[in-house]
């Protein structure tokens, strides 16, 4: 196959002309026919204003898909069919799980609240407006509102606004592990003990104080100073070690 095959999806109307099989689902014979009803047409039967709107259409198609969703599930439409479940419904006729069900009617929620708060521009997919379903009326209003106001429109995905309504706190990051001898894991567990403080904060607080606190003179080899001298010792082979890779124990962060 040629790439430029690949790109152009009314070529399957001839690739498969001599051998086609459809399937006589109601929705699978309406897109066969869309297609071909497209591909007959030439460049002096479409209308640019049609096209924008179409897609524009379609693309909230998952609001009125959670609309059809929520009315299934609040009136227990499916109470009749196999066990009585909705789970059972959702499986087995619409061949997707009922989270993904419960997700599709949530976000249909966000957007028609955002539609009436008169918004033109919009979530355009399930997972943009899943970002904002912890929210309702002028929180999620004034949410939206920064988010269009603050991301280009074709920037705006679910990650996007995560990342702008709700950042990541230091909790939510990832953890690391740092190698240590056994010693000095000890250690560092008695000294954060004796203190009243996580490993991590008397990490930090070294960390800190000499190289961000104004006291890596400290750290310096010239200093002549006796006590010094000593704790810029203990202090380089303690930071040594922590930074060690061949250790046998791990302190972890967080």
């Amino acid at each position: 196959m040629t790439k430029k095959y690949l790109a152009n999806p009314f070529n399957a109307l001839y690739f498969y002309q001599d051998d086609i099989t459809i399937s006589t689902l109601p929705e699978i014979q309406e897109i066969d026919q869309y297609a071909r009803d497209l591909e007959d047409r030439i460049e002096g039967d479409f209308n640019l204003d049609y096209i924008v709107f179409e897609f524009a259409y379609n693309r909230l198609a998952y609001v009125r898909n959670g609309l059809l969703l929520a009315k299934l599930k609040f009136l227990k439409l499916y109470k009749n069919f196999g066990d009585g479940t909705f789970a059972t419904f959702c499986r087995e006729q619409l061949k997707i799980t009922r989270w993904q069900v419960n997700d599709n009617i949530k976000a249909a929620r966000v957007c028609l609240e955002l539609i009436y708060a008169g918004f033109e521009i919009l979530p355009t997919n399930i997972s943009q407006a899943i970002a904002l379903a912890s929210l309702a009326g002028d929180e999620l209003i004034h949410a939206w509102r920064s988010v269009i106001e603050s991301i280009e429109p074709d920037k705006i995905t679910h990650k996007s606004i995560k990342s702008f309504l709700f950042p990541p706190t230091e909790s939510d990051l990832p953890t690391t592990t740092i190698k240590v001898p056994p010693s000095l894991h000890e250690n560092i567990h008695a000294e954060a003990a004796a203190r009243g403080m996580s490993i991590v904060d008397l990490i930090r607080t070294m960390f800190e104080f000499f190289i961000s606190g104004g006291n890596s003179h400290l750290l310096k080899s010239d200093i002549d100073h006796i006590d010094y001298a000593e704790k810029e010792r203990i202090w380089r082979k303690d930071l040594a070690s922590l930074a060690a890779e061949d250790g046998s124990t791990s302190v972890r962060r967080g």
